[in-house]
């Protein structure tokens, strides 16, 4: 992350920290790794989202996540919650992920949803498979429902992957499966929230085995 960004992202720490939101301050005012913490030590949550498709504004139907810290992953602190919808949604992406609108609509309210969520993510890298999706989605949800922005520090295994393997032709070849594959991480059911969170931690903690030891968050955040 560039100098100009990491201060962009403190102002909007400091406003979050004021903000009359109970969870939303807490975030703002909490402790977060240095960039310089090693990549090896510093605190994650992995998170994945199931959408009603990719489209800027698409409705959150499913969150999962689990935080971890270097090998350990904290299932016994991992989460998975239907959020609720009563839009009607796109057929394309029900067909992948299975949610349709009868289950959206006795999902979990999205403003609960997120509280849950900021409270986990409070002081942790986010970790993603094309991170930028859930990042996106995510402060686009903070924004519409409060109207302040939420910085959110994330790492992303896709692009960590294109880094140690930049002669890979084809996106398929980049796809979560296909790169666990690569280092032999048992195959998975995609597209629950949880299973995809799971997935993409282990894939980070793969990959770090074979990133050199002092790389730390600075060098591998997304900007």
């Amino acid at each position: 992350m560039s100098l100009l960004g990491r201060w962009r992202g403190e102002r909007a720490l400091k406003a979050l920290a004021a903000s009359e939101y109970p969870k939303l301050a807490a975030y703002g005012a909490a402790m977060w790794p240095d960039p310089g913490t090693l990549a090896r030590e510093a605190p994650y949550l992995a998170l994945d989202f199931e959408l009603d498709g990719l489209r800027k504004g698409a409705h959150l139907l499913q969150a999962g996540w689990t935080p971890f810290e270097g090998r350990i992953l904290r299932l016994d602190e991992a989460q998975s919650l239907d959020i609720r919808s009563y839009a009607e949604l796109d057929r394309k992406a029900v067909t992948i992920h299975g949610i349709g609108e009868e289950r959206a609509a006795q999902g979990t309210p999205v403003v609960e949803a997120l509280r849950a969520l900021i409270a986990a993510l409070t002081g942790r890298i986010m970790v993603a498979h094309a991170a930028w999706i859930e990042r996106a989605a995510l402060s686009g949800a903070v924004d519409a429902l409060s109207g302040l922005k939420m910085p959110i520090r994330c790492v992303c295994t896709l692009t960590i992957e294109r880094q140690l393997n930049p002669n890979l032709v084809g996106a398929e070849a980049h796809r979560l499966a296909n790169t666990r594959a690569r280092y032999g991480l048992p195959e998975y059911e995609p597209h629950d929230a949880l299973t995809d969170a799971i997935a993409a931690a282990e894939l980070f903690q793969a990959q770090l085995t074979r990133l050199p030891r002092d790389v730390t968050l600075r060098d591998i955040e997304l900007g």
